[in-house]
């Protein structure tokens, strides 16, 4: 029982990593599984939480007392990733097209959420650095062929690929670490828009007297060029960094991201 309970867990935790991941892939997701695969992750961290409270309690209740500096370790990070959780939901929700609220600070609220995001994942890469040893042992124990009924193995030494040595750390932390380094610099990269998107609202909200779309100078002057203009920069060519993702005329484009004569 214990066993397949540690197998549960092992798939949900990858599950949870996985699902953190490709929800910073905006462009791959769009904007509206974006939202829901949040919401899906949030609920598998919940269920982390849950099914670990009494490790949790049992930590807190002596965090100032007599506690191994291993079990403070694994409370910090924990501590870190609950915070950060908390903040990515709070912050996602605010700019989610479900509430749809007018915000003059909207690339605020983006980037502290796109911040909260990377951090949160920098939390997962080091916690899964501290798990190592568990995450390696009940994936072999999971996907390697046991032994075939017959054979005694017991007085055999155990073979090299059953141990766990530094080489399967680097391994594991060196895949994890690159995915998780190629997520964080996809998620900065939408940010620029955020931010163009945040100079259309403040001149709405200032009562500017140019169109509330037009997200920057240089996008005007372009206008004045060209007699074209986009009234959302962020590259809107498939439905991800566009918050308000629209394609009235079917083309896989978004229309705010479209040049306008």
């Amino acid at each position: 029982m214990k066993g397949d309970k540690q197998k549960r867990d092992w798939l949900i935790d990858a599950v949870l990593f996985g699902g953190f991941v490709l929800a910073l892939w905006l462009d791959l997701t769009g904007l509206a599984i974006h939202q829901w695969l949040g919401v899906a992750v949030g609920a598998l961290a919940l269920y982390h939480l849950v099914a670990h409270w009494r490790w949790v309690e049992a930590v807190t209740e002596r965090l100032f007392g007599r506690v191994s500096k291993q079990a403070r370790r694994f409370y910090a990070v924990d501590a870190g990733l609950a915070a950060g959780f908390v903040t990515i939901a709070a912050t996602g929700l605010v700019i989610s097209t479900w509430l749809d609220l007018s915000l003059a600070s909207y690339a605020a609220w983006r980037t502290l959420h796109v911040l909260a995001s990377v951090a949160t994942l920098a939390l997962l890469v080091v916690k899964i650095g501290l798990h190592w040893r568990w995450i390696i042992g009940t994936a072999r124990r999971m996907f390697l062929a046991p032994a075939p009924a017959g054979h005694s193995v017991a007085a055999q030494p155990a073979p090299a690929a059953a141990q766990m040595g530094r080489h399967d750390f680097v391994r594991l932390m060196a895949g994890v670490g690159a995915v998780a380094l190629l997520a964080g610099v996809n998620a900065f990269s939408g940010t620029t828009g955020g931010q163009a998107e945040a100079a259309a609202k403040s001149q709405t909200a200032e009562g500017a007297a140019a169109p509330a779309d037009i997200v920057s100078e240089s996008a005007l002057s372009a206008s004045a060029a060209s007699s074209c203009y986009v009234r959302c920069g962020r590259r809107c060519s498939y439905p991800g960094h566009c918050r308000r993702y629209t394609d009235t005329n079917n083309n896989g484009r978004c229309d705010l991201g479209e040049c306008l004569s």
